[in-house]
């Protein structure tokens, strides 16, 4: 089987480039799948993570300007775009094409793989996407819904549209949908448990993660807790921002924002908490590596992926979106409890399992096996 992944870039720490990753080295390493990953901007930098020496890496060169993709100046490289991409697939033969960002890759996908299986995976929100919308212009809504219509004709070209949930599945609403979820990876190196006083969370410095309201919950913690300490991992945009909401509270109980971390698993095994503040998630992957560590969880109910990974009051607690209030009570009561904090803990390393690679890797076979065009196969690999 050969298979084929596109995407921008793996340089930047975030959950697609994760979640991409370690499928590239689970189908190398444990099916024995000939596998590339084709990007578009690497610009020569190294991954964020190890790929396995078994996936063969190529780049197109785009290396698109910063700012909007669709900004005028990018325009000329559209079709340079399009005319590799088409080239480097007709060569390759993938028995499947797949493809993680939603850059203008997204778009001509389907086109320049035309006679090949084609697959979307949707990393995003319509939740996100519809908060973020609300919030633009009345220009850039207008440009945004001109590309939204282009995106959505692509996307009924595509063999399947993978979503992370169901609830995304049902509000995306087409024909080639189907739900496949995230996992977490079994294999990666065991931290032993050293429970500190420590409330942790992982994700990017932006609005939707929610940290001016988990700053905010924080503050009210003040003088009802002794010796805790809050630890949010990520980089990101809004840093300034919510570096200057530090600077105009003061805090009994220290916040930390170190930046972003390589030793993620080593970070959740000293903490004793798993808090996410977000406006809206899809499936976070940071949830399934805090469950897998053993960590209970107090998470906003928002839209639409906690929901979908937490057994309420069993691994961990939902609360109303944006009530920091409610988070922060739950914080509290979580923080007094030793004795419950135990129980959550085992019942998170059990529930976690259901999203084990093996599982989720299986439902992938299952429908590129069942979407795959036999005249595709067994073609002997092209050198580049």
């Amino acid at each position: 089987m050969r298979l084929l992944y596109l995407t921008d870039q793996v340089y930047l720490h975030g959950g697609a480039e994760k979640i991409l990753i370690q499928k590239l080295n689970y189908w190398a390493e444990v099916y024995g799948y000939e596998v590339a990953l084709l990007t578009c901007v690497q610009k020569g930098k190294p991954s964020f993570l190890p790929i396995s020496e078994r996936v063969k890496q190529f780049d197109l060169g785009i290396n698109y300007p910063g700012g909007s993709l669709y900004h005028p100046k990018n325009f000329g490289l559209f079709k340079q775009h399009y005319q590799k991409l088409k080239a480097f697939v007709s060569d390759y033969k993938p028995d499947a094409v797949f493809v993680v960002s939603q850059t203008l890759t997204h778009i001509i996908t389907p086109f320049a793989a035309k006679g090949f299986p084609t697959y979307f995976e949707y990393h995003t929100s319509w939740f996100g996407f519809k908060m973020g919308y609300e919030r633009l212009s009345f220009p850039h809504k207008i440009k945004t819904r001109f590309i939204k219509a282009i995106t959505r004709y692509a996307e009924s070209k595509y063999t399947k549209i993978v979503l992370l949930n169901q609830t995304e599945f049902d509000k995306f609403k087409k024909k080639n949908a189907v739900v496949i979820p995230n996992f977490y990876d079994e294999t990666a190196e065991v931290y032993p448990f050293e429970r500190k006083k420590t409330v942790i969370t992982l994700g990017r410095l932006s609005r939707e993660k929610g940290y001016d309201l988990l700053i905010e919950a924080w503050k009210k913690l003040d003088g009802k807790i002794e010796n805790w300490e809050l630890v949010v991992y990520g980089e990101g945009a809004e840093r300034q921002k919510i570096e200057n909401q530090l600077s105009q509270n003061t805090f009994r109980n220290p916040v930390k924002f170190p930046g972003a971390t390589d030793n993620i698993n080593e970070k959740l095994a000293k903490a004793s908490i798993y808090v996410m503040s977000s406006r809206t998630e899809t499936f976070p992957m940071s949830l399934l590596e805090a469950l897998s560590n053993g960590l209970p969880v107090v998470s906003f109910d928002c839209p639409s992926g906690p929901r979908h990974i937490i057994t309420q009051k069993s691994d961990g607690f939902l609360m109303p979106p944006n009530d920091t209030q409610a988070l922060a009570d739950q914080l509290l009561a979580l923080m007094n409890n030793e004795g419950l904090r135990i129980r959550m803990s085992e019942n998170a390393i059990e529930n976690v399992k259901r999203f084990s690679a093996k599982s989720v890797m299986k439902q992938w076979e299952d429908l590129i096996r069942a979407n795959r065009k036999d005249s595709a196969f067994n073609i002997n690999l092209v050198s580049k």
